[in-house]
């Protein structure tokens, strides 16, 4: 008897509820469930106002439903085949937010907006070091840098790190840019301020910037030829010390006295080429190592020819994954326009000059990883010239343009100095001669007149050499002065080697 009690004590609780529930549950079964059915209804409706929508639910049903001020104006779609009305309401209002109560023994449902439990927040203000939050003033600033030249009071990606911080907000929190202090204003819940706090400062960092030196020289390409310049094969870059690769200079018209029959690199030579057993290999495209000294003397050879032209020999610096662009242009008349301004009498017709840039463009992109001390380069010369039109009548007051370039992508280790070529044009002149006096008579002074056209292949031949920088280099790097990427003369650590370079220098000059 004491068992049977026991079991039956246990079970009360589960069957005894609060009289205020067991009124709700019965108000809420008289009407949905009048017949122990339970009632269904239909609906297909598109931007249907939510007081529409209780309205049919409220014919279909038998319920009455009283809406806030701050359900009318929300819209529904929805379409519902033969539901249940207590879960059609349901599923209505959670999808907007919404819920109901029912007041005292009466059918009519009050709908209204869930309201959110009191929650404590806080605000933190994270002023950025680095990352920029961009301002209308700056984004119009750095659209005018689309190419940029670097810059180093330009930081990283503010609004990468506005949106990773969002994503890791809580449903209460919010951040506010401001632009001003270069600040992020965030408020969430105490618990959250961890991993906001964790994803800031990761990437609130240092963007990498990349010194980029460039040498650009314009070369006859009988020089070009002297040095053994062959392009084609596999991309060559030099290095501080020595770097193994395909070289595409060919030593051979220099330096021929300097190998051996066995084919080894011997006699002065050695100053710039180290020690390499070539054998029986086409020296043209051996493998050899080529030292840093070695290519600041390409670079002074190429120099001393009285018909190479230093074009520009710039240093920018530049963000990491920023464009850097070198332009040397000119804005060059290839040809006349004409416009007619006005109407009836007042016609009037106007002649331009049509102009187009030409010259030399590099545009060159730096990705570096600062851990592997590699980079990754995307560079593109190009060379657009005007030439002389031919064909047509009145073809000599028109010229027409012809562009050459290249792209390619490469990687190379902090400090190499990459070599491009190949970039060939022409250069067209017209020489006339004649005997004093008796050239100058028409028609008989034409037997002592001469015309003599003559055309020069140039090359261009561009040095790039990418340096990753640390924050002491760049203030190093403000005050010093431009230097060559390849000629570093300054440097006492290769001074005896710039003695021994100058010496051959001297030598190749007087045989050639």
């Amino acid at each position: 008897m004491r068992r049977l009690i026991l079991i039956v004590c246990l079970f009360l609780p589960a069957w005894s509820l609060p009289a205020a529930a067991q009124n709700y549950y019965s108000e809420v079964d008289r009407y949905l469930y009048p017949q122990q059915n339970r009632r269904t209804i239909s609906m297909d409706l598109r931007n249907a106002n939510m007081n529409d929508v209780l309205k049919m639910l409220s014919q279909q049903s038998g319920m009455n439903f009283i809406a806030s001020s701050e359900v009318s104006g929300l819209s529904v779609n929805l379409y519902l085949d033969n539901v249940p009305v207590e879960e059609a309401l349901e599923r209505i209002l959670a999808a907007n937010n919404l819920t109901y109560e029912i007041q005292g023994n009466s059918n009519i449902f009050m709908v209204k907006r869930v309201e959110r439990p009191d929650i404590e927040l806080m605000t933190r203000v994270y002023p950025l070091r680095h990352a920029t939050i961009p301002s209308s003033k700056l984004n119009s600033t750095l659209s005018d840098f689309e190419s940029a030249s670097g810059g180093a009071a330009i930081g990283g990606d503010g609004e990468g790190i506005v949106s990773a911080v969002r994503g890791v907000l809580s449903e209460n929190g919010r951040v506010i840019e401001y632009a001003r202090t270069n600040s992020l204003v965030v408020t969430d819940v105490p618990s959250q301020f961890g991993l906001i706090e964790s994803t800031i400062r990761r990437l609130d960092v240092r963007v990498p910037q990349i010194l980029i030196e460039v040498e650009m020289l314009d070369v006859a390409k009988d020089t070009a030829e002297l040095m053994g310049v062959k392009w084609g094969n596999s991309p060559v870059a030099f290095s501080g010390g020595s770097k193994r690769g395909f070289s595409p200079f060919n030593f051979d018209n220099i330096l021929e006295d300097n190998i051996d029959q066995t084919g080894r690199v011997a006699g002065a030579a050695t100053d710039f080429i180290e020690d390499q057993d070539l054998g029986n290999a086409d020296k043209r495209y051996t493998a050899s190592n080529i030292s840093f000294e070695g290519l600041t003397f390409l670079v002074q050879f190429l120099r001393t020819k009285s018909d190479t032209r230093s074009l520009a020999r710039p240093r920018i610096l530049t963000l990491n994954n920023e464009t850097a662009e070198i332009r040397i242009s000119t804005d060059e008349a290839i040809g006349i326009t004409s416009s007619v301004t006005g109407a009836d009498a007042g016609t009037e017709a106007v002649t331009e000059a049509e102009r187009a840039n030409t010259g030399v463009v590099l545009t060159v992109t730096p990705q570096a990883n600062v851990e592997t001390g590699e980079i990754v380069m995307a560079i593109e010369p190009k060379v657009i010239q005007a030439t002389p039109a031919s064909g047509f009548v009145g073809a000599d007051q028109f010229k027409n343009t012809e562009e050459r370039g290249s792209k390619s992508i490469l990687r190379v280790t902090d400090g190499d100095t990459i070599i491009i070529g190949g970039l060939l044009r022409s250069d067209e002149s017209d020489a006339r001669t004649k005997v004093p006096v008796i050239g100058s008579i028409p028609v008989l002074g034409g037997a002592f007149r001469h015309k003599d056209k003559s055309v020069e292949e140039r090359e261009l031949i561009i040095f790039i050499t990418p340096q990753i920088l640390d924050e002491d280099y760049i203030h190093q790097f403000a005050a010093t002065p431009a230097v060559n990427p390849v000629d570093r003369e300054q440097n006492p650590m290769i001074s005896d080697q710039q003695n021994r370079m100058k010496r051959d220098l001297s030598l190749i000059e007087s045989r050639y």
